[in-house]
C-alpha cells in the first residue's frame, strides 16, 4: 500500500511539473527568452542530455551483471578492466555510427517544422512508454530490451565470464566485443530514444562546418559512457559487484521518460528554448 501511494504522489508531482512547465512554454516569446539568457548553449544542453542519457538502465544492467559474475570467478584487475573497457569502447562507437546515421538522415530532410513536430511527438510517446515502466514494469509496450533477446543476452554474459580464468586478455577482448555489438543491437530499443530527439536537434543548429556537428555527436558519446567508465573503475577496484535490480531500472526509466516529455514539450510548443 505505501508503495502504491509512493508512486501515485510521485505521478501527481510529474504531471504537475510537466503542466506548469507547458505553460510557460507556451506563453515565453522567443525574443524574450533571448533577453533573459534563458536559451541553453549547445555544448550544456549536450552535456545535460548525453549524461542523463548515459544513466541507461540497458547497458548499465549487462555491465553491472558482467563485472558481478566476472568477479566471482576470478580478481584480476587486468582482466576486469581489459573486458570493461573494451565493452564500452564498443559501445561508444556503435552509438557515434547510430547517431552519425541519424543526423545525416536528418540533414539530407532538412530541419522543416514537420520534421520538429515529428520527433517532438516521437519524444513525447517514448517518454510516456519509459515513465509507465515504474508503474507497470514491462507490461504492454515497452522500449527495453524484448523478452526473447534477455535469455541470449545473459547466456553470452555468462560466457564470457566464465572465460575469466582459462582465456588470456586478447581472447577475452575479443569475446567482449562480440558481446557489446549483440547487446547494442538488441538494446536499440531501450536506447534509441535520446539520440534520436539529439541528433535530430543537432540538425536544425546552424553550425560552421560539417565537422563540427561529428565533434558534438562525439563529445555526446564520450559523456554517455562516463557512468559506465566510472562503474568498471569502481567495481574492479573495489571488487564488489552488484547488479542494478528492477527497481532502480524502473525509476532511472522513469526519470529519463519525464526527461523525454520535457524535451517533446519545448520541440512542439516552444523550440526556441533550446536554440532553434
Amino acid at each position: 500500500m505505501k508503495q502504491i501511494i509512493k508512486k501515485l504522489i510521485l505521478l501527481f508531482i510529474t504531471i504537475i511539473i510537466l503542466v506548469t512547465f507547458f505553460i510557460i512554454a507556451k506563453n515565453l516569446a522567443p525574443d524574450y527568452l533571448k533577453q533573459l539568457g534563458l536559451t541553453l548553449p549547445l555544448p550544456v544542453f549536450t552535456f545535460l542530455i548525453a549524461i542523463i542519457d548515459g544513466f541507461n538502465p540497458c547497458n548499465l544492467f549487462v555491465l553491472t551483471l558482467l563485472i558481478s559474475l566476472m568477479l566471482t570467478e576470478s580478481h584480476s584487475r587486468k582482466k576486469i578492466f581489459a573486458v570493461g573497457y573494451t565493452f564500452i569502447a564498443v559501445i561508444y562507437v556503435f552509438y557515434f555510427l547510430f547517431m552519425a546515421a541519424w543526423l545525416n538522415i536528418f540533414k539530407y530532410i532538412g530541419f522543416i517544422a514537420p520534421l520538429r513536430i515529428g520527433i517532438g511527438a516521437i519524444a513525447i510517446i517514448a517518454g510516456l512508454i519509459n515513465c509507465k515502466e515504474y508503474f507497470f514494469y514491462r507490461k504492454g509496450i515497452t522500449l527495453m530490451v524484448q523478452d526473447k533477446h534477455v535469455g541470449p543476452l545473459k547466456r553470452r554474459v555468462l560466457k564470457v565470464a566464465e572465460m575469466m580464468k582459462r582465456s588470456s586478455i586478447p581472447k577475452l577482448i575479443g569475446a567482449s566485443i562480440v558481446l557489446a555489438i549483440f547487446a547494442s543491437l538488441v538494446e536499440l530499443p531501450c536506447t534509441a530514444g535520446f539520440p534520436i530527439i539529439y541528433t535530430g536537434v543537432l540538425t536544425g543548429m546552424y553550425l560552421k562546418t560539417s565537422l563540427m556537428y561529428y565533434c558534438h555527436l562525439l563529445f555526446y558519446n564520450l559523456i554517455y559512457v562516463l557512468p559506465l567508465l566510472v562503474v568498471v573503475t569502481i567495481l574492479g577496484y573495489t571488487f564488489k559487484g552488484k547488479t542494478i535490480n528492477k527497481k532502480t531500472m524502473a525509476l532511472i526509466k522513469f526519470i529519463g521518460g519525464a526527461i523525454m516529455l520535457l524535451l517533446g514539450i519545448v520541440l512542439l510548443v516552444n523550440p526556441a528554448f533550446i536554440g532553434l
